[in-house]
């Protein structure tokens, strides 16, 4: 069966995606590119956050404070996820497409295919993300980075989608998945790089049911995992059986960030983020952690992520 395509306007902003008897994914190329809807058309599960307030949507700029966007859904995150000043550039919060108006490619999207490039105005490189129906619940997010810089130069991608949080949900990690190492956090003391036994850190807490340690009403952490030799990683709940899996190859994309959201700003959601460098400055990983994949001068890059809905 042939995929539908979607076009409709969500809060003012022309919206486009894809569908089929079992899935459906939305975006918004006008605001970075963001997916703001994966959905289980069966169970009526909607997979993907955004704040509970009528305007949910907005424009940012560059040099916008990530904390103050939409946060909805899933951005991309490249050539860092924090800000820092690397090899003299100045690298925003998030990196340097969440903030790009994108636009699709018009002679793919009619074979339902979204697909964009965009050229970084800070960091040498052009990216590119193309998103496909593989099957009735499999969405391929295809991706490309070409290095316009005759030098080598290392890179932070990361996908950031945050994910609504239900009663029942579980993450599911690899089973070789026995640490993460961490990069912040609210709620107990935490140094960057210590280390966190997964599943459970402290008595009673798991991670894998997203909970956090520690007291009071703003509590979060971000920890990684990796490098690893199974790409995958899941949430399934255990009362409706709903299940969202994420595939990679992890020579390509090594590394797995977990955050876990329990009130930090009055939200609460839970992100699984293969990327490929850790921790979330491109200049720590760099420089301190030597935890980052690295691009040959003028050359191009490829690797795909599969997002299943079941």
């Amino acid at each position: 069966m042939k995929p539908e395509i979607i076009k409709t306007t969500i809060l003012g902003y022309p919206a486009v995606g894809l569908r089929s008897a079992a899935a459906e994914l939305i975006m918004v190329p006008q605001l970075g590119g963001r997916i703001i809807s994966l959905k289980n058309r069966i169970t009526q599960r909607e997979w993907l956050w955004h704040q509970a307030r009528p305007d949910w949507l907005w424009a940012n700029g560059a040099g916008d404070n990530f904390g103050l966007s939409p946060q909805a859904g899933i951005d991309e995150c490249i050539p860092s996820v924090a800000s820092c000043n690397f090899r003299g550039r100045q690298i925003p919060d998030h990196g340097e497409i969440w903030y790009q108006a994108w636009e699709l490619d018009a002679s793919v999207l009619e074979q339902a295919v979204l697909a964009s490039t965009l050229e970084l105005s800070i960091s040498p490189f052009n990216f590119s993300r193309s998103i496909r129906l593989m099957d009735d619940h499999s969405f391929v997010f295809d991706y490309e980075l070409e290095n316009r810089s005759t030098e080598e130069e290392p890179f932070i991608w990361s996908i950031h989608p945050l994910k609504n949080i239900q009663e029942g949900d579980r993450v599911i990690l690899p089973e070789e998945v026995a640490s993460l190492r961490l990069d912040g956090g609210i709620g107990v003391p935490i140094n960057r790089g210590d280390l966190w036994q997964y599943p459970e850190p402290f008595p009673g807490t798991r991670l894998d049911f997203c909970q956090v340690p520690g007291s009071g009403s703003e509590l979060c952490v971000k920890g990684f995992a990796g490098p690893l030799t199974e790409g995958f990683a899941a949430i399934e709940n255990q009362h409706t059986g709903d299940r969202l899996e994420m595939h990679w190859d992890p020579p390509l994309v090594p590394y797995l960030g977990l955050w876990i959201n329990r009130g930090l700003g009055g939200f609460h959601h839970v992100a699984l983020e293969p990327c490929t460098g850790i921790p979330d400055s491109l200049a720590i990983s760099a420089q301190e952690w030597k935890e980052v994949r690295t691009i040959t001068g003028s050359s191009t890059l490829r690797w795909s992520l599969t997002i299943r809905i079941s």
